[in-house]
């Protein structure tokens, strides 16, 4: 909490200065004066300065104490107010306690008698706020809870196949109030290019503009929104006609599409699905949605693929990449990659699709599994890479693809020993660059390696990997200019590499569980 305020209002100069005195130097805890020197004035500061306890003259010119209270709470300014008065009128102490006034004192005051006084009112004050505060978390908590119920269970009703588990997710969903009453459903997948640093920022931004667009276009027509996966939001649309889920919702979500990429500077493409007849049938229509997505690797000029509309295609012959794999030291990474863009454009199908995501998948998890064996003995060692949904291009495809089996081979061929020296350099070079543009890939080409032989490093001398690292030590940076007050907090998060003010406080309050301004404002405090 911060410092607590009391506004001061007297149309006489030294009793005001008087009050101030007397408190300024008696009270317990240290509160900041703000004075007033009419009930006009008052009003104003009220709403300005936000003071904890109000303590006003009856008589002043303009607008007096009592007229100044009726009017700050036709303006919805809740405060606790102590009246002043020399008159020993009982009408105005009516008045007062009718206006919801705490204390009615006379002049002239009473010092220690007044001085406790003001001590109470504080001392209560401060305790209905911690009690405020308490409950309002408490109940930021409880929404946070239930938010991520209903995230978790709808997740789980598009990802099981099976009906009677899907029966189950409806019923939990609807105990949380989202209920799917309809026999029309469709899904639509809008997929967005994410970077390590934007990833949170902008799941939550798109999920955001698209629940804000579907409100005010849809009208009473109902649809969820639910972050499938970073750089991924689906889109349930519920429908009473067939015709009116497929071929309406085409142009709007095409409206949606151009929306986003206005506002989000970034790739943008949807993967519309066809319709589901059933909520427990969710799954199909999503699965077809994410496949129509997938067609923006053929990197066609609309922004919005329809499932319906794709060509199944012929029968394609897989060219089977992880035989290729085999042995490690003889792999030829040029053959496997002609064959692979061979596949690409040899129809723009869903058969082709597929097999274009299996063959990419296979390579991929057939790497994690040589090299957790490599490293361990044992089938443990999970590097991550960029799955077939995140892909954009055939050539991002491709490159993909190759960095992940050179690494395969350097990692192989490496005798397991610690390269500490290269590990050293990397470090010295990352905290050198540490408020510039900086990436895993700037790292990479600095010392001529993949970007996956730099990840692993990373994750095998650090702690969480090459993006905690560099958050962690941008964070630590962050932390000791917050300390100078001197320093505007937008110049910090530039200072420390982050130019979106935005994005620089929710990763700084990631880390720390503050934003800049509450951490800084805690430091000021103490």
């Amino acid at each position: 909490m911060g410092m607590f305020k009391i506004l001061v209002a007297d149309d006489e100069k030294f009793i005001r200065k008087g009050i101030v005195s007397i408190l300024s130097g008696n009270l317990r805890e240290e509160v900041i004066f703000v004075e007033a020197r009419n009930g006009l004035e008052a009003l104003e500061k009220s709403r300005t300065e936000t003071p904890g306890l109000i303590i006003t003259d009856i008589s002043m010119p303009g607008c007096d104490g009592l007229e100044f209270i009726q009017r700050m709470k036709e303006i919805n300014v809740n405060v606790p107010v102590i009246i002043l008065s020399g008159y020993e009128n009982f009408e105005y102490a009516k008045k007062a306690i009718k206006l919801g006034v705490k204390e009615y004192v006379m002049k002239p005051i009473k010092k220690n008698e007044f001085v406790e006084l003001i001590h109470s009112y504080i001392a209560d004050i401060r305790q209905a706020q911690q009690r405020n505060r308490e409950e309002y978390l408490k109940r930021s908590e409880n929404i946070r809870i239930m938010e991520k119920l209903k995230r978790d269970f709808l997740l789980g009703l598009l990802k099981c196949t099976s009906s009677e588990e899907a029966r189950n997710y409806l019923i939990q969903l609807k105990e949380l109030g989202m209920s799917f009453d309809s026999h029309l459903y469709m899904c639509v997948a809008v997929q967005y290019k994410v970077t390590p640093g934007n990833q949170e920022y902008i799941d939550f931004v798109v999920k955001n503009i698209l629940d804000e667009f579907w409100g005010l276009r849809l009208d009473d027509e109902k649809v969820v929104n639910v972050v499938y996966s970073p750089g991924m939001v689906v889109a349930i649309f519920e429908g009473e006609s067939q015709n009116a889920l497929l071929e309406q919702k085409k142009k709007l979500v095409r409206d949606a599409v151009t929306l986003l990429k206005q506002y989000c500077k970034t790739d943008i493409y949807a993967g519309i699905g066809d319709v589901a007849f059933d909520s427990v049938q969710l799954h199909v229509s999503l699965r077809h949605a994410m496949l129509a997505a997938g067609y923006k690797i053929f990197e066609e000029g609309d922004m919005v693929c329809v499932y319906q509309e794709l060509e199944n295609g012929k029968e394609t012959e897989a060219p089977e990449l992880v035989k290729r794999l085999k042995p490690i030291e003889e792999i030829n990474i040029f053959d496997m990659l002609d064959r692979y863009r061979k596949l690409a454009y040899s129809g723009k199908t869903r058969r082709v699709l597929k097999v274009l995501e299996h063959e990419y998948e296979e390579v991929q998890n057939h790497i994690n599994l040589v090299m957790s064996r490599k490293q361990t003995g044992k089938p443990v060692w999970d590097e991550k890479y960029k799955s077939f949904s995140c892909i954009w291009s055939v050539g991002e495809a491709g490159q993909e693809l190759k960095e992940r089996i050179e690494l395969l081979k350097e990692l192989y061929d490496d005798s397991g020993g610690v390269n500490e020296a290269l590990m050293r350099q990397m470090l010295d070079f990352v905290d050198e660059h540490i408020t510039e543009e900086l990436d895993l890939n700037t790292v990479a080409e600095k010392f001529h390696r993949t970007s996956g032989y730099v990840s692993t490093l990373f994750k095998k001398y650090t702690s969480g990997g090459f993006s905690a690292y560099l958050t962690g030590e941008r964070i630590k940076i962050a932390r000791k200019l917050l300390e100078d007050s001197s320093i505007p907090i937008q110049e910090i998060g530039e200072l420390c590499g982050y130019n979106n003010p935005k994005y620089f406080s929710v990763v700084f309050k990631k880390v720390t569980g503050e934003t800049p301004r509450g951490y800084r404002e805690k430091l000021i405090s103490r």
